[in-house]
């Protein structure tokens, strides 16, 4: 069994990255999908035992960080981008179209602030949301469990930061 975690779009609020860090003991990934690289680059400091696959976001400044990365897991390859160079604000064509142009199994995008999940034609096609300022609802991350060879997804709230009173 392998778990993953999924997050994006912390846009500064570094603790809300790190609460669901804390939140997930047992997983040994986590895959950024950008808007927060200073946030990320925190918690990889505060936990080095994890291993921390980012791409940029089109708010973050740093031109060092791929924009796109490709990462196998479990017999799953899993592509993963901002979205923001795909227009996933208004379709989702575009993004599907790269993910299948790279053999991927499943394509993981933030950018819109809000949860999304499909499966469609042996593609799934993934947002955790936004850790820090969702769209609708609660911030949110998303965890996908493989087992067996197939990936299991689900989106989590971020948990409450505790109460100072």
């Amino acid at each position: 069994m392998k778990k993953l975690l999924i997050a994006s779009d912390s846009h500064g609020n570094f603790d809300a990255l790190l609460r669901v860090v804390e939140a997930e003991p047992g997983a040994t990934d986590l895959i950024f999908l950008g808007d927060g690289l200073s946030d990320i680059y925190t918690v990889i400091d505060e936990h080095p035992e994890l291993r921390v696959y980012l791409v940029r976001g089109n708010c973050d400044f740093s031109q060092s960080e791929s924009a796109e990365g490709l990462s196998a897991f479990d017999h799953q390859l899993f592509f993963y981008c901002h979205g923001d160079g795909y227009q996933v604000k208004c379709t989702l064509a575009g993004l599907k179209y790269a993910a299948r142009q790279r053999g991927a199994d499943v394509v993981l995008f933030g950018h819109t602030h809000s949860p999304y999940y499909e499966y469609t034609d042996g593609l799934y096609v993934f947002n955790p949301g936004s850790v820090s300022r969702p769209r609708i609802g609660r911030p949110t991350y998303g965890l996908v469990i493989i087992e067996d060879g197939i990936p299991h997804f689900y989106h989590k709230e971020v948990p409450s930061a505790p109460s100072l009173w």
